[in-house]
């Protein structure tokens, strides 16, 4: 298992090949806000690493505001959906079958902390399904594929570092 000192120096070696310039720590009102407005408990890896940085300047890593904008934007998206009765959840699951993930497009209690700038993040799973696990890894790529990549963002940042 990685600790949050590994994880932390993969994360800073990934913004440096990267050329990323982090910002100043998140504010600890603004983490008890994230998780309020999303309506979940983010894993304690990831309050670390928004209690060293909020992000990077450049979006890549997303700010607590920007998480929290693109997961309400995302969710918002897939509700119309609903509701304009063209799909319900259960027609649609990022890994059908394998219970990991809830069903939907989006799912309340995703955290985008990855943007690419193409409308595809990877965010963190704060809501999983019954197979699934908290702070599990999703790429989300509304034009793309989306799957369960990492069992954790240690593992991410571990993987995303070594490349």
């Amino acid at each position: 298992m990685i600790d949050d000192q590994q994880l932390l120096a993969n994360l800073e070696r990934i913004a440096t090949r990267e050329e990323l310039v982090w910002n100043d720590a998140a504010d600890p009102d603004e983490l008890e806000s994230l998780e309020a407005s999303l309506g979940i408990e983010v894993p304690s890896a990831y309050r670390r690493v928004l209690e060293w940085h909020d992000g990077t300047d450049d979006r890549e890593f997303c700010s607590i505001e920007e998480s929290v904008e693109a997961a309400e934007e995302l969710l918002e998206l897939w509700e119309d959906v609903v509701e304009e009765g063209n799909l319900a959840p259960s027609e649609r699951n990022i890994e059908p079958g394998t219970g990991r993930v809830k069903d939907g497009d989006f799912v309340k209690g995703w955290v985008p902390f990855y943007d690419y700038g193409t409308g595809a993040f990877d965010l963190l799973d704060c809501n999983p399904g019954p197979n699934g696990s908290h702070g599990q890894v999703i790429h989300y790529d509304p034009d793309g594929t989306n799957a369960v990549t990492h069992p954790t963002l240690a593992a991410w940042a571990a993987e995303r570092a070594a490349h």
